[in-house]
C-alpha cells in the first residue's frame, strides 16, 4: 500500500488559517455592512444559486454538442435538468432563460426549448471550462483524500481511510491544503486525473460549499465531504454526530445534577458541526426543562485565526464569562481546545475543578493529555470512519445518479476527572 502526501502551501494573508470566505467577505463589504447574520447568509446564499445556474447553463452546452443536436432540435426542460443534475426547477429556469439572451436556444410557449441558428464551433469554446473532463474515466486504482491540515484527528481519520483502502484495493493519494483557494486547485487538478477513482474531501471551515465542488455536482463526479456538510448543496456526507454528542453530553451533566450549565463556542458561522453541537445542548436543557439564559453561553468572536493576539482575546473573553457567571456549575465547550483554555482561565480564578466546576470538551483530542485535571469529553472513534467513507465512495461510483446520502456515525462520552456529580462536590455560589 503506497500513501502519497503532497502538502500545498498556505497563501498567508497575515496569519495562517485565512478561509476565502473570509476574504470575500472583506471584498464584498461596501455592499453588505448593514445586513445582520441572517441577511449576509442569504447574500451569500444567491451569489451561489447565481453561479449554480452558470454552470448549468455549461452543462446545456455539453448535451447539445455531445448529442450532436441541430438547430431546432428540442431541448430537456427545466425540470428534466433539474431532475438530471440535481438542482432546482428554478435554476434550471434560468439557466435557459440566459441562453435564450445569449440566442443560443429559443422557448415556445406550450412546446418547449429549442436549439436556435448556431454556430457550433463558437459552442465549443463556450463549454470548454466542462469539457475538460469529458471522457475522463473513473476507473482508476487511485482515491484522494484532501484535508485542510493534518493533526491528531485527521492523523487518525487518514489512518482509518488507509486501512479501508487497502481492502479496496486502492491507493490513496492525500493532499493536505490549508485555505478554501489550495482546497479548490487541489479539487480541480485531481478531479482532472483520469487515474483517481474519486475524492473524499475534508473542507476547510466553512458553511457555503464554493464554486470548485459545484462543478463536481454538476459534473456527477464521486465525492464524499467528511466531517462536514453544506446546506445550499446536497452532497454524499460522512461525519459523526455532533448533534447527539452533544445532546448526550449535557444530558450527563443534568442527570448528575447540575441545572447551571453554560456552554461555549467558536463562531458557529464558519462551521456547521459547531451549530450542531450548540443545538444539541439546547435541546437537551429545554427537554429537562432546564431554562437557558443568553448570559450562560458564550460565541467568541469571528476571528479563529491561530496566532497570539486571537488566544489572548478570547481567553480575556472566556475570563470575563467566568468571573460574572457566578452560579454556573458546569460547562461544555464546543471543542477541546476551547476546553482547555477554560480549564486554565478557571484555575487561574482560582475554581477548584471539578469540586466548583465541572467541565467538558468534544473531540477527544491529544491535547487533552496536557490537562491539569483528566477532561471529560465526548470521543469521535474512528473504527469504522473509514471503511463508511470509502464504501460511500464504491456507491457513488456505481450509482452515479442516485440521491445524496449523509451518514451520522455514533459519538461516545469518556467521563474523566474533570466532572463530578453536583451532589458529590462543594457547589459554592460566589
Amino acid at each position: 500500500m503506497h500513501i502519497i502526501i503532497i502538502i500545498q502551501p498556505i497563501n498567508h494573508r497575515g496569519a495562517c488559517n485565512h478561509s476565502r470566505g473570509q476574504v470575500s467577505f472583506a471584498c464584498d463589504i461596501m455592499d453588505i455592512t448593514d445586513m445582520d447574520e441572517e441577511g449576509r447568509h442569504d447574500y451569500q446564499m444567491d451569489k451561489i444559486s447565481g453561479k449554480l445556474f452558470e454552470q448549468l447553463k455549461g452543462q446545456v452546452l455539453n448535451i447539445i454538442l455531445e448529442h450532436g443536436l441541430k438547430p431546432h432540435d428540442p431541448l430537456p426542460s427545466e425540470g428534466e435538468l433539474a431532475s438530471r443534475f440535481g438542482v432546482s426547477r428554478m435554476t434550471g429556469k434560468l439557466a435557459l432563460q440566459a441562453l435564450q439572451e445569449e440566442g443560443i436556444v429559443y422557448r415556445l410557449p406550450r412546446r418547449g426549448t429549442f436549439l436556435a441558428d448556431v454556430d457550433l464551433n463558437e459552442l465549443k469554446q463556450s463549454a470548454g471550462f466542462v469539457n475538460g473532463m469529458k471522457g475522463a474515466k473513473r476507473g482508476g486504482r487511485y482515491i484522494a483524500l484532501i484535508v485542510p491540515v493534518i493533526d491528531d484527528y485527521i492523523g487518525s481519520l487518514i489512518t482509518s481511510v488507509e486501512k479501508a483502502a487497502k481492502e479496496q484495493q486502492l491507493e490513496l493519494v492525500i493532499k493536505v491544503t490549508g485555505d478554501e483557494p489550495s482546497e479548490a486547485e487541489a479539487v480541480r487538478s485531481l478531479s482532472y486525473q483520469s487515474d483517481i477513482t474519486g475524492i473524499l474531501l475534508f473542507p476547510v471551515d466553512r458553511k457555503i460549499c464554493g464554486d470548485h465542488l459545484l462543478r463536481l455536482k454538476l459534473m456527477k463526479y464521486p465525492i464524499i465531504i467528511l466531517d462536514r456538510s453544506f446546506d445550499e448543496i446536497g452532497f454524499d456526507s460522512l461525519c459523526h454526530d455532533h448533534y447527539k454528542g452533544a445532546y448526550e453530553m449535557t444530558s450527563h451533566l443534568l442527570r448528575t445534577g447540575h441545572r447551571e450549565i453554560g456552554f461555549i463556542t467558536s463562531d458557529m458561522h464558519m462551521a456547521k458541526s459547531r451549530e450542531e453541537r450548540y443545538q444539541g445542548y439546547m435541546d437537551a436543557m429545554q427537554d429537562w426543562k432546564v431554562d437557558v439564559q443568553t448570559e450562560r453561553v458564550l460565541f467568541l468572536n469571528k476571528n479563529d485565526e491561530m496566532n497570539l493576539e486571537a488566544s489572548i482575546d478570547k481567553q480575556q473573553a472566556v475570563c470575563s464569562f467566568l468571573s460574572t457567571n457566578h452560579k454556573l456549575t458546569a460547562i461544555l465547550c464546543s471543542d477541546d481546545f476551547l476546553a482547555m483554555l477554560t480549564m486554565k482561565t478557571a484555575l487561574e480564578l482560582g475554581f477548584k475543578l471539578p469540586e466548583g466546576l465541572s467541565l467538558a470538551g468534544f473531540s477527544n483530542h491529544k491535547v487533552l493529555e496536557f490537562a491539569p485535571v483528566s477532561m471529560t469529553t465526548v470521543g469521535q472513534p474512528m473504527d469504522n470512519f473509514g471503511q463508511s467513507a470509502v464504501q460511500m465512495l464504491v456507491h457513488r461510483l456505481n450509482n452515479p445518479v442516485s440521491e445524496p446520502v449523509s451518514i451520522r456515525l455514533n459519538t461516545e462520552l469518556i467521563i474523566r476527572d474533570s466532572t463530578v456529580s453536583e451532589n458529590e462536590g462543594n457547589i459554592v455560589t460566589k
